[in-house]
């Protein structure tokens, strides 16, 4: 999120996997600025949240995953997607996804599936564990970074 939003006044992320969304922002005062904030009781592996200006805050979400990412796995983020509803959403994994996953959105061009509203798309992309990150090029869908 800081590289993100460098210009960000605050930024704030935290493994949620044993809170909820909910729980860290209320934690980091900022259920002000997310509608029906309070109730968004969703384990979500990592929270993270930047605040651009008084009245502005961008939220994301990360749903990490150890074996490569399957279909039911990102079913799972995607549904935590369209109830918090963040400005960002990704599911990542070392291992990359599954065959069956790359051919649906790839091969059959279901890009349709990866909207969690309008104009808001979950990012599928390989962690690399080396750099911390993910890496251009490293997505299921290419220029989704």
């Amino acid at each position: 999120m800081q590289s993100k939003y460098p210009q960000a006044i605050g930024v704030w992320a935290e493994d949620t996997s044993r809170s909820s969304v909910a729980q860290f922002l209320r934690r980091h005062k900022l259920l002000a600025f997310v509608e029906g904030g309070a109730v968004l009781d969703i384990p979500v592996d990592v929270t993270g949240a930047a605040l651009i200006t008084q009245q502005t805050l961008k939220l994301a979400i990360v749903e990490v995953k150890v074996r490569a990412i399957t279909l039911r796995d990102f079913s799972q983020a995607l549904g935590y997607a369209k109830v918090v509803m963040p400005d960002h959403a990704f599911i990542v994994s070392p291992n990359s996804w599954t065959e069956a996953l790359q051919r649906l959105v790839r091969e059959f061009q279901r890009w349709d599936i990866l909207e969690y509203a309008h104009g808001k798309r979950i990012v599928i992309a390989k962690w690399d564990i080396a750099s911390n990150s993910v890496r251009p090029g490293d997505t299921l869908l290419a220029g989704m970074l």
